[in-house]
């Protein structure tokens, strides 16, 4: 369903893709100092930590307000982000499980495994014959305006460059709370193309 801003029109999606907490949510075991500082010297409760690939999937195949993307360690690391190689207490969920590190798929022998076989998903023909319409989605013509919001691609306008001119902000405490905002809920990148992007070949 439709939302209406405070400032702007209609969206979507009221957080984005890539925020500081959706980076932090991957990156709690091996990054705890800036999840701590995000939660105010706690770790996030034990039922919303990133705990298992396939409940966070699961998640966001399901619930509209939870866009998490793929962050690069996926991809370009040894997987150690995956592993709880610190001990960390990240606490117990509600059945009783301890959270450790993440539960890979059946698929994985371990984190660098994962992330290997991530990395190889990425190269394959199959991502090489349709990452044209990712980047459209993400840099280029299906990012704002009529083909975005036939794409089902509308965030919060805040998100948009030029959202808002906090210049223009006279009031301290609204200019302040955009800022944040603006800086806790994510950006859309700079729009580089505004016809759709060529096919891989």
């Amino acid at each position: 369903s439709k939302r209406r801003g405070g400032r702007g029109g209609a969206f979507l999606y009221g957080t984005h893709y890539s925020t500081p907490a959706y980076v932090l949510f991957f990156l709690v075991r091996s990054a705890p100092q800036h999840a701590l500082r995000l939660h105010g010297g706690r770790f996030d409760h034990a039922d919303r930590a990133f705990a298992s690939m396939a409940t966070t999937w699961e998640t966001c195949l399901t619930n509209q307000a939870d866009v998490k993307e793929l962050i690069p360690e996926f991809y370009q690391s040894g997987g150690a982000f995956l592993s709880n190689s610190r001990g960390l207490d990240l606490g117990t969920q509600h059945d009783g499980k301890v959270v450790e590190g993440v539960e890979l798929p059946p698929w994985a022998k371990d984190p660098a495994d994962f992330t290997s076989q991530c990395r190889k998903a990425l190269e394959s023909d199959y991502v090489s014959e349709r990452i044209h319409e990712w980047i459209d989605l993400i840099f280029g013509y299906k990012q704002q305006g009529e083909a975005a919001k036939m794409a089902f691609n509308v965030f919060h306008p805040l998100t948009y460059e030029g959202g808002v001119d906090l210049a223009g902000v006279t009031d301290d405490a609204e200019r302040h709370a955009l800022i944040e905002q603006i800086s806790e809920f994510g950006q859309t990148p700079k729009q580089l193309f505004i016809a759709p992007h060529p096919r891989r070949t």
